[in-house]
């Protein structure tokens, strides 16, 4: 075993470091782990699409900064071929490029896989990938039920070798995407553990009044920012619409009519518990809720 490099402090603040450079200006950066997380049907892929295919082209989408192109790789654990090709080459339409002309943009399918592809929560299936990745600067897992078999999803223990695995590659200079589902309660599913060494969590999720009428219409909230504060943080409301082959997009900000109405329960007389069944939201939501609204004498 290869002994462990030990500084001291001086030392450590001399070391010739590469400055901090980002994918995705400001919750990507290079050697970055994120999650993206929602609800089935919410946007998850349409959004990760979108953003791994600015960072193939090096170029900005909506409200973030893209510095310059990279090497992508899209692992795809669910959708059928011909979704996936329709909805990347929307994606590639909406930069203005033919997805034919976009070599650096690479995807695994699964149906074009015989339908089988490797465990990445063991060894032999992440040495697998890796072999595939190995000049990607960015990987996308989309997602990890569908990618993901060994271990419990609730046991924090059972994160450990997908946990390694992650910081492995961002020690090797790479970036992951990873894409998951919501629980019931609207929370991440799964052990909170898999959040630890993530630089940057996004939460997708409806606006508190839409419609099903609206289309694909949902709220992008920064739930972890390791790197970036302040207004860079503030949640962003997304419309998504696909127009004769291309896809489109608007960006405007969120109002929190969600806050409002627990303001407005509250004031009733109801009791958190009761607020959080009546808006179908977790208990914590609830207090981050109130915290928010008191923060700005709301309450």
């Amino acid at each position: 075993m290869t002994s462990l490099k030990v500084y001291t402090l001086p030392e450590f603040a001399n070391l010739k470091l590469p400055p901090k450079r980002y994918i995705i200006d400001p919750f990507l950066p290079e050697r970055g782990l994120i999650e993206i997380y929602s609800k089935t049907g919410v946007g998850k892929t349409t959004f990760a699409l979108s953003l791994a295919m600015a960072a193939a082209l090096g170029k900005p989408f909506l409200k973030w900064g893209v510095p310059e192109p990279k090497q992508v790789l899209y692992v795809d654990g669910e959708m059928a071929p011909a979704d996936m090709r329709e909805r990347a080459s929307a994606a590639a339409q909406y930069f203005g490029m033919d997805m034919w002309d976009v070599e650096n943009f690479k995807i695994i399918n699964r149906d074009v896989n015989n339908g089988i592809l490797p465990d990445i929560g063991e060894t032999g299936g992440q040495n697998e990938f890796d072999k595939a990745a190995y000049d990607a600067d960015l990987i996308v897992l989309d997602n990890l039920s569908t990618l993901r078999f060994t271990g419990k999803e609730n046991e924090a223990d059972s994160w450990s070798v997908m946990q390694n695995w992650l910081l492995q590659m961002r020690g090797r200079g790479k970036s992951v995407i990873i894409l998951h589902h919501a629980g019931k309660d609207g929370s991440s599913r799964g052990t909170s553990r898999r959040q630890d060494a993530l630089d940057t969590v996004i939460k997708l999720e409806r606006p508190y009044s839409y419609q099903q009428s609206e289309g694909a219409v949902f709220e992008v909230h920064f739930e972890k920012t390791r790197s970036f504060h302040s207004d860079a943080a503030e949640p962003v409301k997304l419309s998504h619409t696909i127009e004769d082959g291309v896809s489109c997009w608007e960006l405007s900000n969120v109002t929190n009519e969600k806050e409002e109405e627990v303001v407005k329960l509250i004031n009733e007389g109801m009791k958190q518990t009761d607020v959080a069944d009546a808006l179908g939201v977790s208990q914590s939501a609830v207090s981050k809720l109130l915290k928010s609204a008191r923060s700005k004498t709301l309450i």
